[in-house]
């Protein structure tokens, strides 16, 4: 009797602590669905530069799904997967009117945050150039996209929503 009241008791307690973990991770996910994409010229190469921040659990379950992988634990993807996923979301359209391609620059991880760069070396002035970001569209109907522009010492933001699809905007 004594050992099947230990048991017992163990198994309380395991089933108390997962019910704390989960509260706990439903108490600091983010309430908000939202990247920041910060478009400038790069200073040594005067190209132009995208650096995108995403909560790392929403990016890393888009990129997955988009790669057809299920999503990592830690929320770490590879960074092909980044790619494939930027470039199908993200469009860069030339003063010119041509589809501008894009060149993997890196990522960083900084807690629940990723940050994501990329140059886009055939675009060196950001007049006339538009851009489209369609970033977690597929997972989130409130998802906002802001993507702000600093050039000439003049910052300019704009917002993209799900309804905005992959329509194309005007920098300046």
């Amino acid at each position: 009797m004594n050992s099947l009241m230990t048991t017992l008791a163990r198994l309380a307690a395991g089933i108390a602590v997962v019910a704390l973990i989960s509260g706990v991770e439903t108490a600091w996910s983010h309430p908000i669905h939202t990247t920041l994409t910060e478009v400038s010229l790069d200073p040594g190469s005067g190209a132009m530069q995208l650096t995108i921040r995403a909560f790392a659990d929403d990016f890393s379950a888009a990129v997955s799904k988009h790669a057809r992988k299920p999503r990592p634990a830690d929320f770490i993807v590879s960074d092909a997967d980044i790619v494939s996923y930027i470039t199908s979301a993200v469009s860069v359209e030339s003063a010119a009117g041509k589809t501008a391609p894009f060149a993997w620059s890196g990522s960083r991880r900084a807690g629940d945050v990723v940050w994501v760069t990329f140059k886009v070396p055939s675009v060196r002035a950001l007049r006339g150039v538009k851009i489209a970001s369609a970033l977690l569209f597929e997972l989130y109907d409130d998802q906002v996209n802001i993507v702000q522009t600093t050039a000439e010492g003049r910052h300019r933001s704009m917002l993209f929503t799900t309804g905005d699809g992959k329509k194309l905007k005007a920098l300046e």
